[in-house]
């Protein structure tokens, strides 16, 4: 590739604008006082239509397997809830029914959360029945386990809450934008090719460019030269990756989500409940939001929804089975969006290790769904490893994604 007069320099720049994007990017430009300019992010779909920083269930907990789960979900809820009104952070705790079988691991988990800092309690079937009435057949359960710190908030408001601070820092975001093509340049550097879309594309356009598809837009071509480079992308991660010259294992799968009516259960005043079935639901508005992890889904981007056939199956009939007042439900609508899977459901963040790949990328991706409630500890983490030159306020090495290849796994069991 051969730079142009549309070549755009700068010193990092991150791939990809979700949740965590945002967050690297705040933490980036709060800690290294760019110019403008210094610190640009690319994104395709920059208001995130359809990405998984928007199409997910709302949920933030410090209920993890994994003590460096823990740890960087409570610090990230700490600053949610010193912004709340900004973020939509609530209090409303999670709510993790257990047999008699799962009961034991739980307990031993709830030992590491609360040595991790996190207030986590063991309810018995009787205290679950006073707490939460309407989860009426317990004939199953051992009891719950309990996360009073745990919450929802607005994931729309957190990821701009991260961009109007990382803006104010002096990061620019690019729109429209679809990295293309990578190598090194004579300096050590990066020269990037970037497909620019047009600001206004219709729905089917962008699904199609988002899902690896034919698009009828003809793009620009406009090309970046970055000192440092950000894997950010998300479901789109290992897509980018194979670009930048290393292979990462990991992969993009559907979720689905539906929301449906209880006209047994009036106003329903509780926080994010997960079944033994695992499904997990919590109210949203005058509804109840639903999802159900099939974990037979084939990898890929794909963005259809079941409908209520998905609805009456994975949702409806566990749910039936757990509280009397869910006879009836009324299926209202729904929509799928993307995981981003490593081989043990643990993030990847720092510095690309890979086989004669060299310095200067670094990545932030694979959260598996968590990435709302880590937003803000792992940006700060990677940002005061590629700043600072290490991990300063929470140790995130063990997610370093050479562990892959060693083999040293930080298996995450709290996946829902």
């Amino acid at each position: 590739m051969t730079p142009n007069s549309q070549t755009i320099k700068t010193d990092i720049l991150l791939v990809g604008a979700g949740v965590i994007g945002s967050g690297v990017a705040m933490h980036l430009g709060q800690l290294g006082r760019p110019a403008p300019g210094d610190i640009r992010v690319i994104d395709f779909d920059l208001e995130g239509s359809l990405s998984s920083s928007e199409l997910n269930a709302g949920g933030v907990r410090g209920t993890w397997s994994q003590p460096v789960n823990v740890k960087m979900a409570r610090l990230t809820i700490d600053w949610l809830a010193e912004n709340a009104e900004a973020a939509g952070y609530r209090d409303v705790g999670y709510l993790w029914l257990k047999t008699p079988e799962s009961m034991p691991a739980a307990l031993v988990e709830r030992d590491r959360q609360i040595e991790s800092g996190w207030p986590v309690e063991a309810w018995d079937v009787a205290e679950l029945k006073k707490r939460v009435p309407f989860i009426d057949k317990t004939a199953d359960l051992a009891g719950a386990i309990f996360g009073p710190r745990d919450g929802l908030v607005n994931p729309n408001g957190v990821k701009n809450l991260l961009r109007e601070r990382a803006r104010a820092s002096g990061v620019v975001f690019d729109d429209r934008s679809l990295l293309k093509a990578a190598e090194r340049d004579e300096s050590g550097g990066w020269l990037l090719k970037v497909e620019r879309y047009p600001a206004q594309i219709s729905d089917s356009d962008r699904l199609a460019v988002l899902s690896g598809g034919q698009s009828s837009v003809t793009p620009q071509t406009v090309y970046y030269q970055a000192k440092r480079v950000v894997n950010c992308a998300g479901p789109w991660a290992a897509g980018v990756a194979k670009i930048l010259g290393y292979e990462s294992p990991v992969y993009p799968t559907r979720r689905q989500i539906s929301v449906f009516d209880s006209r047994g259960l009036e106003s329903p005043k509780f926080g994010m409940i997960v079944d033994t079935s695992g499904v997990y639901f919590h109210p949203e508005a005058t509804h109840i939001l639903a999802g159900f992890a099939n974990n037979n889904e084939p990898h890929g981007i794909r963005y259809d929804y079941d409908g209520e056939g998905f609805f009456t199956e994975s949702i409806w009939a566990p749910l039936y089975e757990r509280a009397s007042v869910f006879e009836n439900l009324k299926h209202v609508t729904g929509w799928a969006g993307q995981y981003e899977v490593s081989p043990d459901e643990s993030a990847v963040i720092g510095e690309v290790s890979a086989p004669g790949f060299h310095v200067r990328a670094f990545e932030a991706h694979s959260f598996s769904g968590h990435g709302v409630m880590h937003a803000y500890a792992a940006g700060l983490a990677l940002a005061e490893l590629m700043l600072k030159g290490r991990y300063l306020t929470i140790d995130a090495g063990m997610l370093s994604g050479a562990r892959f290849a060693t083999g040293a796994l930080v298996r995450e069991t709290a996946i829902i």
